[in-house]
């Protein structure tokens, strides 16, 4: 079950945030070929962001995303799915994609208490 975390400024139409999750799921799950309830999204807000000394507004701000996923993956399919919620942040906030960063964390067996055990 993929986990993915949103920290971006926030949007002035709030309701941008509930369209970017929903499209991270949904393109995530397909890029891994999985049902969309396995994955699941989650926005945090920052209260300010900066590159280097230039602090940015919502239009020239880089959300940073982190995919947290159990390893084993194929790396072509880990690459489909960073493309993905790349893809999807941008369009969803109307961003360039290559302003979106997204990371892939891979989570090792035993390393994730989920679902009242570990994992």
């Amino acid at each position: 079950m993929p986990v993915v975390t949103v920290s971006a400024l926030p949007p002035s139409d709030r309701a941008a945030i509930d369209r970017c999750l929903a499209a991270v799921i949904q393109r995530l799950a397909a890029a891994l070929q999985q049902d969309r309830q396995g994955v699941w999204a989650q926005w945090v807000s920052a209260e300010a962001m900066h590159i280097g000394a230039t602090r940015r507004s919502f239009d020239g701000h880089c959300p940073v995303v982190v995919v947290r996923a159990r390893a084993g993956r194929h790396p072509h399919v880990v690459q489909l799915g960073l493309r993905a919620v790349a893809e999807a942040v941008a369009e969803s906030l109307a961003l360039p994609v290559e302003d979106v960063w997204v990371s892939w964390e891979e989570l090792a067996p035993g390393r994730v208490f989920a679902g009242g055990g570990v994992r």
